[in-house]
């Protein structure tokens, strides 16, 4: 299997039986079954899975000659039973494991309507992972019953931000001061109402994941600020994203919109966001106050009104980090004084901040110094907007303090090309098998990088019929990711089809599509590669997860091909001819073959 398991089923081969019995119920009762119905067979020897619930997340599979009884969190036990017929290693004797990380964590935006089902597939996909936690950011695309101007003004903004490509971008740069990054993918321009959030939650719960919302508070709080300007903080910003904490309707506002999200999402935590706060400290309410108490005095609010509820608060957490680099290159909290980009140090506030906050470390690519921060103020860490190829030390990282796991990150939209394109599949299954593995560490990433492309492949692609192709391009794309307002460029991408021209006349179109299922024919296809060619600063070693899940890379006469395929819808209908049609001027090589 791809997963790394404790103690793995070492005895003879056994067959499911096709009418199975199942003594279960929720969805581990519904893999069981699925694992009958594509598995089974009339002649099975297992006539029966028995699941018996237990604390924790550690699970066992035991498989006898007529009976297979999964104990302990009987989803992860069905999930692996399901990867075990998958895998064709279902035999006798007894598994055992238990995950290597409390918090295995995923954060999205809200689908929009039409992407629902892409939405689910997403987190159908977290449960084969068997991830726990999954973050959802609300700001305006869920109804706010008590404010619905707040959805009107989002629902504008995303109209206009969805103008074009990279509109977002023209607004966050088109003004001498620093801005939040915008965030209306949130939703793809929906408003959903409360119940269809609901009824996603509940996909998701089903599924044995913990929910939580993320509900952008001080910073990225342009959904609020548009509808009520009279709380900016900049009083110049025709689109202000920072609200003011010394104005007297703030938190009426705040806190009416987090009774509503908890409400709909009965939350056990609440990521109250904070992050990439710039504009603090100018107004008439705030200027005569130090920058760093007004960040912790709107944390501690808060932090304070979610406890009384019996709800622990997270946060995105580089404001208390005092990140100097080279040459006097700020980050984090450590403030600016780059030329019209002024904004005043943070890092004091860990000092003022309840030690129960929950921090999401996205700096962790600074250095492992900066973990010191919140490990010496006692606070909880989730590694967040993980990407375990460029994490160094994680074994030794993760036993300090008091890290609880990682969190990857969806900044873009939940449809499945920007998924992949984003690198989703492959940060989602690298970091499984992470998450779950007893001795994973850095020095592992290369062989677990291929074996990540292995399986993303077999995930998305099966065993059906299908056309394979290893092909490349000359065509060369730099990679940039597709969110804050960045969209796909269906043209640019699109460099033609393979035409393919079955013996009894009928005729199959394959599209070829740069980054999605093929690449560069000079493209480097390991970690090691990619840092010998552009750096390990470079953007472009992200495009090692662009093709990962439509595309597996491998080295042929000196060049870089990537096998993909598509579906055969004509089995057993010789195929006459294959020809690849351009759509723009380009050179395509290719070998096919069936299976």
């Amino acid at each position: 299997m791809f997963f790394e398991i404790d103690k793995k089923l070492d005895g003879d081969p056994v067959r499911l039986c096709k009418n199975i019995t199942v003594e279960g119920e929720g969805y581990a009762r519904d893999v069981a079954l699925e694992c009958a119905e594509r598995f089974g067979a009339e002649d099975g020897t297992v006539k029966s899975i028995r699941f018996v619930p237990g604390e924790g997340e550690s699970y066992s599979i035991d498989v006898r000659d007529c009976e297979i009884v999964v104990s302990g969190h009987v989803i992860y036990g069905g999930v692996t039973l399901l990867q075990l017929c998958e895998f064709g290693e279902l035999c006798t004797g007894k598994l055992e494991d238990s995950p290597d990380c409390e918090f295995r964590g995923y954060r999205v935006y809200l689908p929009g309507r039409k992407f629902f089902s892409d939405f689910k597939n997403m987190v159908d996909t977290l449960a084969y992972y068997k991830y726990n936690y999954l973050s959802v950011e609300i700001g305006g695309a869920m109804e706010y019953k008590r404010h619905p101007e707040i959805n009107e003004a989002w629902r504008a903004f995303a109209e206009e931000t969805h103008k074009y490509s990279d509109r977002t971008l023209e607004i966050q740069k088109g003004f001498p001061w620093a801005k939040d990054s915008i965030h209306t993918e949130n939703g793809d321009g929906d408003i959903l109402t409360q119940d269809e959030v609901r009824e996603l939650i509940d996909y998701a719960r089903y599924r044995g994941l913990k929910v939580y919302p993320e509900a952008p508070t001080m910073s990225h709080t342009d959904y609020i600020c548009l509808a009520h300007p009279e709380i900016r903080e900049r009083e110049e910003d025709p689109y202000p994203d920072t609200y003011c904490p010394n104005h007297p309707d703030t938190y009426k506002i705040v806190f009416d919109i987090l009774d509503e999200i908890i409400d709909v999402f009965q939350p056990e935590v609440v990521n109250i966001g904070h992050d990439e706060l710039y504009s603090v400290g100018l107004c008439p309410r705030c200027r005569d106050k130090h920058p760093d108490e007004l960040y912790a005095q709107d944390i501690t609010k808060i932090h304070d009104y979610l406890a009384e509820r019996g709800i622990k608060t997270m946060m995105w957490g580089e404001k208390l980090l005092p990140v100097v680099l080279t040459r006097g290159r700020t980050y984090g909290g450590a403030g600016s004084r780059r030329p019209n980009k002024e904004y005043p140090p943070l890092f004091l506030c860990q000092y003022m901040i309840p030690n129960d906050v929950i921090m999401l470390h996205w700096y962790h690519s600074f250095g492992e110094q900066y973990d010191f921060v919140y490990h010496t103020h006692g606070f909880p860490v989730v590694y967040g907007n993980l990407s375990l190829d460029r994490f160094e030390a994680w074994r030794r990282r993760k036993s300090r303090g008091k890290v609880l796991g990682g969190s990857f990150s969806n900044w873009g939209s939940n449809e499945t090309e920007y998924m992949q394109r984003n690198c989703q599949f492959m940060r989602i299954i690298f970091g499984a098998y992470a998450f779950w593995s007893k001795t994973y560490d850095t020095p592992d990433n290369e062989r677990v990088l291929y074996l990540t492309y292995e399986e993303a492949y077999r995930r998305h692609f099966g065993n059906g019929h299908a056309v394979v192709f290893e092909h490349n391009t000359d065509v060369f794309m730099p990679y940039e990711p597709f969110y804050c307002g960045k969209f796909i460029d269906e043209k640019a991408c699109r460099l033609g089809d393979y035409k393919v021209t079955y013996s009894d006349g009928s005729v199959e179109l394959f599209p070829v599509k740069y980054g999605t299922n093929i690449s560069n024919e000079d493209m480097p296809v390991t970690l090691k590669e990619f840092a010998e060619k552009y750096g390990r600063s470079s953007t472009d070693e992200v495009a090692l997860g662009e093709i990962c899940y439509s595309v597996i890379p491998l080295r042929k006469n000196g060049k870089t091909y990537f096998r993909t395929q598509f579906e055969d819808k004509r089995p057993d209908t010789e195929i006459a001819s294959v020809e690849f049609i351009p759509a723009r001027d380009c050179k395509v090589d290719f070998t096919w073959y069936r299976k």
